[in-house]
C-alpha cells in the first residue's frame, strides 16, 4: 500500500501531476521499453516514486523553499485586516470635495452673478444685487478652494488604489512563477532521473 506523501495537501496534486508527466517522458519510456513488461513497470515506478518522495523532492529543494516562502507571505498578507469600507469612504469624500462641491459652487456662483447683474439694472434693487454678486464671488471662491484641495486628494486615492491592485497582481504572478519553477525542477532534476535509474536498475537493486 502506498505511503501518503509528506507534503502539504495543496502540493500533493502538483507532485502527482508531475509524476504522471515524468512517467510519460521519452527517457523513462525508453528505459521501460528496454526492460519489457512496461505496464507493470509503470505502476511499480509510480509506487516507488511515492514511497521515496523525500529523496525525489530533495532534488528541487531550493525551488520548493522559495515557493513555500512566497506562499506563506501571501497567506499572511491575505489574513491581515483590511478596512476596505473606510478606504472607500475616504475615496468618496475626496470625490465629493474634488468634484461635487466645485460643480455645485460654480453653478451657484454663475446663478448669483447673473441675477446680481440683472437686478443691478433696477435702481431699487441695487442692495440685493450687490449681495447676490458678493454671494456669487464667495461661491466661486469655495469652488476653487475645494478643487485645489480635493483634486490632488482624489488623484492620490486613485493612484493608491491602482498601486495596491498592481502589488497584488505582481505578488500573485511571482508566486505562480515560483510554483512553475518548482514543478519544472521536480520533474527535470528529481522525477525523471530517478525513474530512469529505477527502470534501468537490476531486479536485486530495485527499491
Amino acid at each position: 500500500m502506498d505511503r501518503p506523501l509528506r507534503l502539504p495537501q495543496q502540493d500533493r496534486a502538483d507532485f502527482e501531476t508531475e509524476l504522471g508527466r515524468a512517467l510519460a517522458a521519452p527517457q523513462v519510456r525508453a528505459a521501460l521499453g528496454a526492460g519489457g513488461a512496461e505496464g507493470r513497470e509503470v505502476e511499480r515506478l509510480r509506487r516507488v516514486a511515492r514511497e521515496n518522495a523525500e529523496f525525489v523532492l530533495a532534488a528541487a529543494a531550493p525551488e520548493y523553499e522559495r515557493y513555500a516562502a512566497l506562499r506563506a507571505d501571501a497567506d499572511a498578507v491575505a489574513r491581515l485586516p483590511v478596512d476596505a469600507p473606510a478606504r472607500e469612504r475616504a475615496s468618496g469624500w475626496w470625490g465629493v470635495l474634488g468634484v461635487v462641491v466645485p460643480v455645485i459652487a460654480v453653478t451657484a456662483a454663475v446663478i448669483f452673478l447673473l441675477l446680481g447683474s440683472v437686478l443691478g439694472l433696477v435702481e431699487d434693487l441695487e442692495v440685493l444685487a450687490r449681495a447676490l454678486v458678493d454671494a456669487g464671488w464667495v461661491s466661486a471662491g469655495v469652488g476653487a478652494v475645494s478643487l485645489l484641495v480635493g483634486g490632488p486628494g482624489l488623484l492620490g486615492a486613485a493612484r493608491s488604489k491602482r498601486s495596491g491592485a498592481g502589488e497584488v497582481a505582481d505578488g500573485a504572478g511571482e508566486l505562480l512563477r515560483a510554483r512553475d519553477a518548482w514543478r519544472a525542477a521536480l520533474a527535470e532534476r528529481g522525477l525523471v532521473p530517478y525513474l530512469v535509474a529505477q527502470a534501468n536498475a537490476a531486479p536485486g537493486q530495485r527499491l
